[in-house]
């Protein structure tokens, strides 16, 4: 009895970190003074560890300490992403916090180290979106690859399975992006819209 309790536990803390990602991801104002938890987000077995509890709208989330391993286990257990998409959201709520503090303390233009600042600024960003076109090339990659393989496939059982599986590496791949190039569209869609979103 206490095996289960101790995994219905695990569950719910596994969940709760990933409600406590996307809000921090979400609305980084509420969480830039949190030190314990700017900590924890340095890295994995931090994450693994915190033990906290916020309020999320109408509700209390509360997780619990786990060990590193418990929480790959469940998070490949209970997300289509597993452990990985959790990891590269612990990742992106780091950036989105200190973004968020950055921004609070604009550089100056006027002055040569503002001017320095302004150029570190625009080459972090520069590198980001080297690193969006990365991700993107690999998810056009692992498409093509899908494809391949759905034209090799004996029947319709094994090209829908590889067609499924195939969308899941897709999905997983592009959520590591930055929003707004997190997400698959359903449909296709005019860069316009990502703009209006900036």
């Amino acid at each position: 009895m206490s095996t289960d309790k101790r995994v219905i536990q695990s569950q719910a803390s596994t969940h709760a970190i990933k409600q406590i990602l996307r809000s921090v991801v979400s609305d980084p104002h509420q969480y830039a003074e949190d030190e314990d938890l700017k900590k924890a987000l340095k890295s994995q077995g931090g994450v693994a560890k915190l033990e906290y509890e916020v309020q999320i709208g109408t509700e209390t989330v509360h997780k619990h300490s786990m060990s590193l391993n418990t929480l790959k286990t469940y998070a490949d257990e209970l997300f289509d992403d597993g452990f990985e998409g959790l990891n590269y959201l612990r990742l992106k709520a780091i950036d989105v916090i200190y973004a968020y503090i950055h921004r609070s303390s604009s550089p100056n233009t006027q002055s040569r180290a503002g001017l320095q600042l302004k150029i570190k600024e625009l080459e972090d960003g520069l590198e980001k979106h080297r690193s969006i076109n990365f991700i993107l090339l690999q998810a056009i990659s692992s498409a093509m690859g899908t494809i391949r393989s759905i034209q090799d496939a004996a029947d319709d059982s094994i090209r829908e399975k590889r067609a499924n599986d195939g969308l899941a590496r897709i999905r997983a791949i592009a959520s590591l992006n930055p929003h707004p190039f997190d997400n698959t569209p359903s449909s296709v869609v005019s860069i316009k819209d990502y703009k209006n979103e900036q």
